[in-house]
């Protein structure tokens, strides 16, 4: 039975996978329906405020033409047993007379389903492939258990260490590959975090190369973190505002002229106390709702955030070329000593992208 399960709860965390950046503040989750060994229905959570994932897939077995009373539901999150935005699942599945439910982790944010399954004979597993499911679902649970995002800074550096030459430029350190590659990852985030420095230098659009799944779906939202509500209204961000969101989050000061300014071209603005202060700035991406959040830089933004110790992982991309000097991937004091430093480990092992070295690492 074991086998089984893992092997049909890997098609359901396959998913969940797809729903990664799409369902904020809700999880991605997934779901397949199995009787008699057979996948009957499947489905997952694809935006926030839609049908959740367990009724998809009941919704599935009955456009197959499928009867759902006594097969088993596989589902990477515990089902919701509250009524929000859409009822509890667990009623869904009471109602369908499944036999038997299987979850990979429990919902912190949802009571236990186990009493109104059990209560009415559903057999209930849960801890099915649970590390993989926790690595999915990571940002999501990150958010509910520490009222925090899971954050994840990336930026791409040479083999010495930089990320710029010392006249700020900063192209083609990465090949073509990994800059194809960073720009499909974009889509497993709810949010891209930049410093005012990075938009007005590079002046990016962030948006996310839009996998066929997605269809017109708009890409992560876009934020921009400057004190005094830097933007230029001409840059690209604010040009690309009809493809994916843009949020200013700024500091105390700024007058309600400068917001309204903003507000015009189409930018959403958010004040905090000290757009400086790092956890400020991520707990407000929280209470928006965003779980998995990409901080791409530059040096004055990563470095805070490594000082602030609040990265859960990188993503470094690393050019197999040189410069000898110029601008170091953070900026500011860092550790007094190496006893002081925060140490990682790998997520995933390393690949080469076509002259690229990218790692994927999370805290010790």
């Amino acid at each position: 039975m074991s086998a089984a399960d893992d092997r049909w709860m890997v098609r359901a965390l396959c998913l969940a996978s797809l729903s990664l950046g799409r369902t904020w503040p809700n999880p991605g989750v997934g779901c397949v329906i199995v009787k008699d060994g057979r996948l009957i229905g499947q489905g997952r959570h694809e935006t926030c405020g839609d049908a959740h994932a367990e009724v998809r897939a009941l919704a599935d077995c009955r456009r197959r033409g499928n009867d759902a009373a006594g097969a088993a539901a596989y589902v990477t999150l515990a089902p919701c047993t509250r009524q929000g935005r859409q009822p509890p699942c667990v009623n869904a599945l009471i109602a369908a007379r499944i036999s038997r439910v299987v979850a990979a982790i429990a919902d912190p944010a949802q009571d236990d389903p186990t009493p109104a399954l059990r209560g009415v004979g559903v057999t209930y597993r849960v801890g099915v492939l649970a590390q993989e499911a926790e690595h999915i679902h990571g940002g999501f649970l990150h958010r509910v258990r520490t009222g925090l995002p899971r954050l994840t800074g990336k930026w791409a550096m040479t083999a010495d260490g930089f990320i710029a030459a010392s006249t700020g430029a900063a192209s083609w350190i990465s090949s073509s590959a990994a800059l194809s590659a960073s720009r499909r990852r974009r889509r497993a985030f709810d949010a891209i975090v930049i410093g005012a420095g990075t938009a007005r230098r590079d002046d990016p659009q962030l948006l996310a190369l839009r996998a066929r799944m997605h269809g017109s779906v708009p890409g992560p939202l876009r934020v921009v973190v400057s004190q005094t509500a830097e933007l230029k209204p001409t840059s690209r961000l604010v040009a690309s505002i009809p493809h994916a969101p843009l949020l200013v989050i700024h500091g105390e000061g700024v007058t309600e002229r400068r917001r309204g300014e903003l507000r015009r071209l189409g930018a959403t603005v958010k004040a905090v106390g000290d757009a400086h202060d790092p956890r400020l700035v991520a707990r407000a991406l929280a209470d928006l709702g965003c779980n998995d959040v990409l901080v791409e830089g530059g040096s004055t933004l990563h470095g805070a955030w490594l000082r602030a110790g609040l990265f859960q992982r990188l993503e470094i991309y690393i050019g197999l070329k040189t410069l000898g000097g110029g601008m170091g991937v953070a900026a500011g004091e860092g550790a007094a000593s190496i006893g002081f430093s925060q140490g990682w480990i790998a997520e995933t092992p390393p690949a080469m992208l076509d002259g690229t070295l990218r790692l994927r690492l999370k805290r010790e």
